[in-house]
């Protein structure tokens, strides 16, 4: 379930998330449509770092570690 901006840990201006307070263990969809769960945020509100736990065009990256940016991120899931 897409859960919609909560003003205390997230908010949706226009197609960006806002991501500076987005906690470790919060999963996230992504502009591909993959799912990933947060495993850090350095609270800059541009990037997370992420462990895809879904990925429907390319199954070998679950598990797979990554950054993504801000324009990245189009949902807290």
């Amino acid at each position: 379930m897409v859960q919609e901006g909560r003003s205390e840990d997230v908010s949706n201006t226009g197609d960006t998330v806002a991501l500076q307070d987005v906690p470790e263990g919060a999963k996230v969809m992504l502009r591909n449509g993959a799912i990933a769960e947060v495993t850090g945020n350095p609270r800059d509100g541009g990037w997370l770092f992420i462990r895809f736990v879904e990925y429907a065009d390319d199954p070998s990256k679950i598990g797979e570690e990554d950054m993504v940016f801000c324009t990245d991120v189009v949902a807290i899931v």
